[in-house]
C-alpha cells in the first residue's frame, strides 16, 4: 500500500490528476454533493469526511470500498451485511 512520500503514491496521485480527479475516490457519482471529486468540493479541497459521516449515519459502507472489491453495477445493498455478501460473492475472504 502506498504511503505519503512513496514513489507509488506519487504515481497514483499523478494518475488521478490525469483522469481529471484530484482525489482517489472511486465513486463515479461526481454530481453527489459529498463526492470529493465533485467540482465544487474539489475547488474547496474537501475530502471524504462528509461521505463517510453520511454512510456511518445510515449504517452503510461507502461505495469506494465496494469498488475496490469489484464492479457495483446493479448492486443496491450498501449496508454492512451487504458488503459482507458482496465480498463473499467476489471471493474475498475465502482463502
Amino acid at each position: 500500500m502506498a504511503t505519503y512520500g512513496d514513489e507509488s503514491f506519487v504515481r497514483e496521485a499523478e494518475g488521478f490528476m490525469a483522469a481529471g480527479r484530484s482525489h482517489p475516490c472511486t465513486c463515479g457519482d461526481t454530481s453527489c454533493p459529498l463526492n470529493p471529486n465533485n467540482p465544487r468540493n474539489r475547488e474547496r479541497g474537501r475530502g471524504c469526511d462528509a461521505c463517510i459521516r453520511k454512510n456511518l449515519a445510515l449504517q452503510e459502507i461507502p461505495s469506494c470500498f465496494f469498488n475496490k472489491v469489484g464492479s457495483i453495477e446493479g448492486w443496491d445493498d450498501f449496508s454492512f451485511a451487504g458488503f459482507v455478501r458482496f465480498c463473499l460473492e467476489h471471493g474475498v475472504g475465502q482463502g
